[in-house]
């Protein structure tokens, strides 16, 4: 059915929540701000990180940069490395490129943070294609952009035999302004119900189960 498949990276491939929550905790703590509750902070794994401070903590145009360069201060140190892989994940991905379908990743995350977690976990060379955005955070690429972007770089030409695989409604969002179809993950850090009012095409609980899809 799919012979592109195109992955989200933190909250699908990796579980990169700990060292994130915990590297913007110390960026709003560097600031001067009160500190959020952890489980608040999730909901800024999925979109740009610029957008999460600016319209979730109401963080203001001509500051958002400071927050952001604090946050790094600490991920790029040691947030980084407080991650692992979701189990099954490596075998899902060996599995669909067993059977000659391509696999990459289009994440809202800065490209040489993927390729840095990526390669500390040892799986960089399993993707034909990973796209992210600038470290400097001058293109707020939208997940449609990061999808197509993508599919251009792993030759998919027929979006029919494309599909997006993430934990967030942006990836549902995302692949739907590309034209694509859709598959929400119950493992990382959206829900059934996301997925439902986005109106994912298809949704897993387990990794194994999106094979299937394919």
């Amino acid at each position: 059915m799919f012979r592109f498949v195109i992955f989200d990276f933190d909250g699908t491939v990796v579980d990169t929540g700990e060292g994130i929550i915990r590297s913007l905790q110390y960026s709003f703590e560097q600031m001067g701000r009160e500190v959020p509750d952890m489980s608040d902070l999730k909901k800024f794994i999925g979109p740009p990180i610029h957008y999460s401070f600016t319209h979730y903590y109401n963080v203001s145009e001509a500051e958002v940069g400071e927050y952001i360069k604090k946050y790094r201060e600490r991920y790029t140190v040691k947030g980084i490395y407080e991650c692992e892989l979701y189990k099954g994940i490596v075998e899902l991905i060996d599995s669909l490129k067993a059977r000659g379908i391509k696999v990459g990743i289009a994440s809202s995350k800065p490209l040489r943070l993927i390729y840095n977690v990526a390669d500390h976990l040892g799986i960089t060379e399993k993707f034909d294609a990973v796209v992210g955005v600038r470290m400097d955070d001058s293109n707020h690429s939208t997940k449609t952009g990061l999808i197509l972007e993508a599919m251009e770089l792993m030759g998919a030409r027929d979006k029919n035999e494309v599909l997006m695989v993430g934990d967030r409604l942006y990836d549902i969002e995302g692949a739907k302004g590309a034209g694509v179809k859709s598959c929400g993950v119950l493992w990382g850090y959206g829900s059934q119900e996301e997925f439902r009012e986005y109106d994912a095409d298809f949704t897993v609980k387990e990794p194994c189960e999106t094979l299937k899809l394919v």
